[in-house]
């Protein structure tokens, strides 16, 4: 009796939603790739391993990179180590970028942290290697660090009158009587004072 109060549906309807799916999928077109023989495309933001950024002047090639150490002090796994030479003049020589690939779990953290864009995340993903002594190597050897170009301050409106000539007798003037002022009311109060 409770076979003939209950709605079941005796239509096989998940056979044919099932077969609707495999149907759809049957002339799509492919997704997967020839992996050693076509490369995958990366987009833009993707992240892999650390990278130098590099500048082209003309034909040469130039890093960014100042030396101040924030990617180091910013690494959580502590994977970056940077040793710096400062020369009396307080040049300074990047003796050693180094960067230990093996334990990095790509977090951005340096690349964000780094105000000059000296360093990117880049876009190999082939990353593997049967000799761990490749996942540790320098970005940088015994090159200088950059400096950065320094902007002249903007002019102030005294310094532009300073170099125009004009100078600022009324205010000087009005400086040196209030001072007068000053000295005055002193006078007159320790005169009252003593009488």
């Amino acid at each position: 009796m409770r076979m003939f109060n209950e709605k079941k549906r005796w239509f096989p309807l998940g056979l044919f939603l099932s077969m609707r799916i495999a149907f759809k999928n049957l002339f799509r077109r492919s997704i997967t790739i020839r992996y050693p023989h076509v490369c995958a495309h990366i987009p833009e933001r993707a992240r892999w391993a650390v990278e130098i950024n590099y500048e082209k002047d003309g034909a040469q090639r130039t890093h960014r990179c100042t030396a101040c150490k924030i990617c180091e002090k910013e690494c959580p796994n502590f994977l970056i180590d940077i040793d710096v030479e400062t020369a009396p003049d307080r040049s300074k020589t990047i003796k050693h970028w180094l960067y230990r690939r093996g334990g990095c779990m790509m977090c951005s953290l340096c690349v964000e942290a780094c105000p000059f864009d000296a360093i990117k995340m880049g876009h190999n993903y082939e990353l593997a290697h049967a000799d761990p002594d490749l996942l540790e190597y320098d970005l940088l050897t015994d090159v200088p660090a950059y400096v950065r170009p320094r902007t002249p301050r903007p002019a102030t409106i005294d310094s532009q009158k300073k170099q125009a000539g004009q100078t600022k007798p009324a205010k000087d003037a009005k400086a040196g009587a209030k001072g007068g002022e000053n000295k005055r009311s002193s006078t007159t109060g320790k005169e009252a004072s003593n009488a």
